[in-house]
């Protein structure tokens, strides 16, 4: 394939490669673990980070006036991110469950029932209906909405005469999104640190979220400062030349933020070939949180 942005489209294509080798070992693996579990989760981030790769293939073959190609890449990327971030949190909950037979931050449907019940102050009421998990629902789900937002808003812009209150609009959807974004993931490594030290949880979903903590965290970084970093920033025209985007441009992004990625989804992917004999918990308490509403079953699961 011919492309127009040779820097971008290299970089595009082996990054597909590479998920499109990932994406099929997750498949082999909930084949084997079934559909329900963590793992359905990291193959849904591997068909959202493969989409977005071939959309970047496409974008670098056909030039900026196909700038529709741009967006979707930036969509499915942002998505992708958003099921790595959940992954980060439900791991630490199946780990305490595999210990300890419940979690406390994601209780099942029964415990919420008995600590409602329980509860006699509105406090309590409230922390009881509403746990950590739901907490970080609420905060996420939100999150991903504003950094889509964001990178659309600015969709279809003339460079040589752009709109600055749309400029403005979008940087602080974006901000405030990847800000939510990066708060999440911190919370979600400080957690891990919480059940280790503090409940003695010793699980290999912990120990990959040690290993994956730079990764994961620099990834969230940059996501907030390549908003106000000109030569980071794919909506600022200066990183676009006559070839596509600069050579600087994509040495950025795909070391700062796909390689990041990338490495932390192997990472928690890896947790099926180092836990092989821990202890089957029951399919009531693991559960794949990206579709658990949307599943049939006759196991009472739990809503997060």
């Amino acid at each position: 394939m011919t492309f127009v942005d040779r820097n971008s489209g290299i970089a595009a294509s082996i990054f597909l490669v590479l998920y499109v080798i990932y994406l099929s070992l997750t498949i082999k693996i909930v084949s084997e673990k079934g559909f329900r579990s963590i793992y359905t989760s990291l193959l849904v981030y591997g068909v959202f980070r493969v989409c977005g790769q071939m959309c970047g293939v496409v974008f670098s073959a056909l030039g900026y006036e196909h700038w529709q190609w741009l967006i979707a890449y930036l969509v499915f990327s942002a998505e992708g991110y958003f099921v790595l971030v959940l992954c980060s949190f439900h791991l630490i909950a199946n780990a305490q469950l595999y210990q300890f037979g419940q979690s406390w931050f994601r209780p099942s449907k029964e415990q919420k029932k008995q600590n409602l019940a329980r509860a006699t102050t509105i406090r309590e009421k409230l922390r009881a209906r509403f746990p950590l998990a739901s907490v970080f629902h609420i905060l996420l789900i939100p999150a991903n909405a504003l950094v889509i937002s964001g990178g659309s808003t600015l969709a279809g812009q003339d460079p040589s005469n752009p709109d600055p209150n749309k400029i403005i609009t979008a940087k602080a959807l974006r901000t405030t999104g990847q800000v939510m974004f990066l708060s999440l993931t911190l919370i979600a490594i400080l957690l891990a640190i919480y059940v280790y030290y503090k409940e003695g949880v010793r699980h290999c979903n912990i120990y990959s979220i040690f290993i994956v903590a730079p990764f994961i965290t620099i990834r969230g970084i940059f996501g907030v400062i390549s908003i106000f970093i000109t030569k980071m920033n794919y909506y600022d025209m200066s990183n676009y030349t006559a070839n596509g985007l600069s050579a600087q441009f994509v040495t950025y992004e795909y070391v700062l933020a796909t390689t990041m990625e990338f490495i932390t989804a192997c990472v928690y992917v890896g947790n099926y070939f180092i836990d092989r004999q821990r202890q089957t918990i029951p399919v009531s308490n693991e559960f794949d949180d990206v579709f658990e509403d949307k599943l049939p079953s006759k196991v009472d699961q739990d809503s997060v």
